[in-house]
């Protein structure tokens, strides 16, 4: 990112060299800020009484922004680089009910207490439900199973902008071109003891009238879709007697989404008190961009206590599409100096149609026929805002 800085001003340089020094009056600036992230709400990842979400708010993060502009004539012309890292989120905590894996939450003998299930498409199901093999138990995870859910976001920002002097009007306008690039990661975690009751009678491993498996075997899992990824891979068993079972099952998701938006915009903004001590000042860009964006689903299941298997399933995606961004923000100016001044404000950036990360389970699904697949899902909304502060030399 700072070398990506450096580039943009070292062309910024070059670019104003070009202006006749005696004419024209330069400016930098470098800004501190602090932001939050909102994604548009938290996403359920359980159907059922319990409830567990990925997304939502961050922290506030913090960031930098460099601007280096200068004007001539009736000219401005300004280029920036800014880039928001930290910004983060995380939630845990325990499942009073069941988590059932496969179709059998309906059962009138699992009734009570009533379970829950996992809100998106996923390949434990398909395993859960192998004909003739799983489909005569209830596999799940016990009730006071555990969970997490983490995840982070980074947002960078590149512009170039041409437009109207700011020193002859209260009022200026001007075009641009802008890059904003945006990455994260979420990951989700689920642990707790495995277990299989048999659907007929609801009898639990050892017990009178239970009838095997009382596991998830290797095939089942292979057959939907994992591979094993270490370990013995000899399944999951739900036996009540150790070495060979209970086995502690997490169920562990872990999705991942970049985004490259590059557009044209238009931008505003016009002088409240230019003549007083403090200038304050209001200011707006809007564009179109083209937003090429990747995604990555990673489904595991890791065991331990009495097994360590670790199976796995992994996807990966790109598409483009068509985006929309803005920025609106206020700004305080006060001289310190004729060529020193400080700043600080407030400013809000707001981006429809890009791919998140705690959005991408919802990318996958089943075709007509039944195979799994994998799109990355582009059409979020995301709102970053924040104050600023920093320092502008003129000359």
């Amino acid at each position: 990112m700072v070398r990506r800085s450096l580039q943009i001003l070292a062309l910024c340089c070059g670019a104003l060299g070009l202006i006749a020094p005696a004419q024209a009056q330069y400016r930098f600036s470098a800004e501190a800020l602090f932001m939050d992230a909102n994604n548009g709400g938290a996403r359920p990842l359980l159907n059922g009484p319990d409830s567990i979400s990925s997304g939502g708010n961050t922290g506030f993060g913090n960031g930098y922004r460099f601007t280096l502009g200068g004007t001539y004539d009736a000219f401005d012309l300004e280029l920036s680089a800014a880039r928001v890292d930290n910004l983060n989120y995380s939630s845990s905590g325990t499942l009073v009910n069941p988590l059932i894996f496969d179709d059998t939450a309906t059962n009138p003998l699992f009734a009570a207490p009533p379970p829950n299930t996992l809100a998106f498409v996923n390949s434990l199901y398909t395993a859960a439900t192998t004909v003739a093999v799983e489909d005569t138990e209830s596999e799940r995870l016990k009730a006071g199973a555990t969970w997490f859910t983490n995840g982070t976001l980074s947002f960078e920002d590149y512009q170039v902008n041409i437009g109207s002097n700011p020193n002859r009007n209260q009022w200026r306008f001007g075009l641009g071109y802008r890059q904003m690039r945006i990455n994260g990661s979420n990951n989700v975690g689920i642990s707790g003891t495995f277990d299989a009751l048999d659907t007929l009678t609801g009898a639990a491993p050892g017990t009178p009238g239970d009838v095997p498996n009382n596991a998830l075997t290797n095939d089942s899992l292979t057959g939907a879709g994992y591979s094993l990824f270490s370990g013995l891979g000899n399944g999951y068993d739900a036996s009540s007697t150790p070495p060979t079972g209970p086995d502690t099952l997490l169920l562990y998701y872990e999705s991942g989404a970049s985004n490259a938006l590059n557009g044209l915009q238009a931008s505003g903004g016009y002088s409240l008190t230019p003549d007083s001590p403090v200038d304050l000042q209001l200011f707006g860009r809007a564009g179109i961009f083209h937003n090429q964006a990747q995604g990555r689903v990673g489904e595991y299941l890791v065991g331990s206590v009495n097994d360590d298997s670790v199976y796995r399933r992994t996807y990966n995606s790109s598409r483009g599409g068509v985006a929309f961004g803005g920025t609106l923000g206020a700004k305080a100016v006060v001289p310190l100096t004729d060529y020193i001044s400080l700043t600080g404000g407030y400013e809000a950036t707001y981006i429809a149609n890009v791919a998140l990360a705690s959005s991408q389970l919802g990318g996958l699904s089943n075709s007509p026929i039944g195979v799994r697949r994998y799109t990355v899902h582009n059409g979020d909304k995301l709102l970053i805002h924040g104050a600023t502060l920093g320092m502008t030399v003129t000359w």
